[in-house]
């Protein structure tokens, strides 16, 4: 049932991004919000128990969704992009919720450094969303401070699908930002719902093997 609910979150993701190219928003926004679900359950069908980890993930899944389902509304984007901050505020404290011991501090200094510099070079293309652009990247980069922290301790291949879903969620949300709000991105909606997808599936990940 495991590898079969997998390749049920890649299909639906597959039907997602084919029905945004065909202008059907509804049904795109249907299955982004099913593959999420999928995922959901791939978690819980893992854990008898609900552990931190396990119910901080699955409440930032189940934002996503609500999140996702309000972008059907024009009027309700200042909200689903609050959702989102959501969202990555509780996947980020599924990572915290595991650590233990002592951390180290050069890669929160690292990745606030990295963050700096992408954000001047992209400045010109996001001159007019300076605040939220600055509110999701500090969100996103706590968040990655936090997954990272956990693969340094445990070194695992776990916490490193962890991490690197973490990446993958701040190169998405980052051509999200440009492509909806500044200039469309070659192949835009394919790159940014296919990256968001294997983020998503990533931070799952980390909790099931």
């Amino acid at each position: 049932m495991g590898m079969l609910s997998w390749i049920s979150v890649v299909l639906s993701g597959f039907i997602s991004i084919s029905a945004y190219e065909n202008q059907k928003r509804k049904q795109a926004i249907f299955f982004r919000i099913f593959s999420l679900l999928l995922l959901t359950i791939i978690v819980w069908e893992q854990h008898s128990h609900a552990t931190p980890e396990v119910i901080f993930v699955s409440l930032g899944l189940a934002v996503s969704m609500f999140a996702h389902g309000l972008r059907l509304n024009f009027r309700y984007h200042k909200a689903s992009f609050v959702l989102f901050l959501v969202a990555q505020l509780l996947f980020s404290k599924a990572f915290w919720v595991q650590l233990s011991g002592s951390m180290v501090w050069w890669l929160p200094a690292l990745l606030v450094a990295a963050s700096i510099v992408v954000f001047f070079l992209l400045l010109p293309q996001i001159d007019t969303l300076i605040f939220p652009v600055t509110i999701m990247g500090l969100m996103l980069v706590q968040m990655a401070w936090a997954a990272g922290e956990l693969w340094l301790q445990e070194a695992t291949l776990a916490s490193g699908a962890g991490f690197l879903g973490c990446l993958v969620y701040i190169l998405s949300a980052t051509l999200l930002a440009i492509h909806d709000y500044r200039r469309p991105v070659p192949w835009g909606h394919m790159i940014i719902s296919s990256s968001y997808l294997i983020a998503q599936a990533l931070i799952s990940a980390s909790i099931v093997f």
